[in-house]
């Protein structure tokens, strides 16, 4: 896949702030912009393709969309006509001048007099020996420097989008991904961030959500197993008291499993009760410690994208994302000095298995509070962790009525 520059003088390109106001309209309701544009005399241009527009002509110059090539409808493609046979399903039977056309879709746009700047990306070192001078639209962009376009118009685009001033097809789906995650319809979450992944494949903040998802899909669907499994038929008639009597073992295995989801459950839920506040103190406190060590946290990554997940209980509290690099944070609040506190099974697990996992405890937490930071695995080799509770219940007892006896 090539990425490509087309280009765009304003003195030729009259409605080009209009054309930027549909585009905005179309991204914000989930759908890709599509537009024509001239590409000179450039005959290598596929499907697939990554475009980029470039404001020329009056100044500033620079880059304020982006998106991909697509195939024109097949009744529009110019291939079908016996002199262009050999250009790709991209080009359409029509020109602009002497120029071929081809059609692209928009998916990140900001406003046409705020575009990232060619010489602002020039004073960059990761764009030493870059061209930004192109003779007509369609041209190939240097290789060598398209990740460095891509992270920088990323930043760029996201920055304007949150201001008002650009909006982006990635940032909608993970807005209703996360939405329809709060509503705890993950399958709905999933889909909307795969379709954030369409887009941006490497965008490490709906591939984070989107694992989040799954698991919390799979528990939802394995309590819903666990409940129909408790559901005990009617055995009255002789022929489903033959069939108990046969599977008695399978019985008492679904009924053990629904105990044990049973017990998951409350465990979980206890977990989420004395995690509050390192676990230790009345409830009431331990809410107000809570808050103020996630507070000091957050602003430890201030100028991060930040999403939490303390209700969701999936081993960690914040998720903290910038440029490709990912923080699952699980936040640990004490009101004294001494760095000591309740961690739950999950969280242990996540400190074994994350690479990205980090924790955090912050003592004195009310008063004055300082940070303290470690890793998964520092974590597991600097902290001596003790059992300090058992869920205690007595042991099932199963019988299954016979004639002439009982089975216990």
């Amino acid at each position: 896949m090539k990425t490509l520059i087309f280009l765009c003088n304003d003195n030729s390109e009259i409605d080009i702030r209009d054309d930027i106001k549909d585009a905005k309209k179309e991204i914000t309701a989930g759908e890709f912009y599509y537009t024509t544009w001239s590409c000179g005399n450039n005959t290598r241009i596929e499907v697939g393709d990554k475009a980029y527009f470039k404001r020329t002509g009056s100044r500033p110059h620079g880059f304020f969309a982006a998106g991909n090539v697509v195939a024109a409808l097949e009744g529009y493609q110019l291939k079908t006509q016996n002199n262009y046979q050999h250009l790709s399903e991209a080009y359409l039977n029509s020109f602009y001048g002497n120029s071929f056309m081809v059609v692209v879709q928009i998916d990140s746009v900001v406003d046409f007099d705020q575009p990232l700047e060619q010489e602002k990306l020039k004073s960059m070192p990761q764009f030493k020996g870059a061209n930004f001078t192109f003779m007509q639209g369609g041209c190939k962009f240097d290789e060598r420097f398209c990740e460095s376009l891509d992270s920088a118009s990323e930043d760029h685009s996201m920055t304007l989008s949150r201001r008002g001033y650009g909006k982006r097809l990635v940032d909608i789906f993970c807005d209703k991904g996360k939405k329809h995650k709060d509503e705890m319809n993950y399958q709905d979450a999933i889909e909307a961030y795969n379709q954030a992944l369409d887009i941006q494949p490497g965008y490490s903040k709906a591939i984070n959500a989107l694992r989040v998802c799954e698991r919390l899909l799979h528990n939802q669907n394995t309590r819903k197993i666990s409940e129909i499994k408790e559901i005990k038929p009617d055995n009255t008639s002789e022929e489903s008291e033959s069939s108990n009597i046969s599977d008695s073992s399978n019985e008492s295995e679904t009924i053990q499993a629904t105990i044990i989801a049973q017990l998951q459950k409350e465990g979980e839920q206890k977990e989420e009760t004395t995690s509050l506040g390192a676990g230790f103190g009345n409830y009431q406190k331990n809410k107000e410690v809570e808050k103020a060590a996630i507070d000091f946290v957050q602003k430890q990554y201030d100028g991060w994208d930040i999403q939490s997940f303390e209700r969701d209980k999936v081993g960690y509290d914040l998720t903290c994302t910038k440029d490709s690099i990912v923080k699952n944070v699980e936040v640990k609040g004490v009101s004294g000095g001494e760095p000591a506190f309740i961690i739950t099974a999950n969280e242990i697990e996540q400190a074994n298995k994350n690479p990205n996992f980090v924790l955090w405890v912050v003592t004195s937490a009310l008063n004055s509070p300082k940070g303290h930071c470690w890793t998964g695995c520092e974590m597991l080799s600097q902290f001596e962790l003790k059992p300090i509770q058992y869920m205690a219940r007595l042991r099932p007892i199963f019988r299954v009525e016979k004639e002439g006896g009982c089975y216990v």
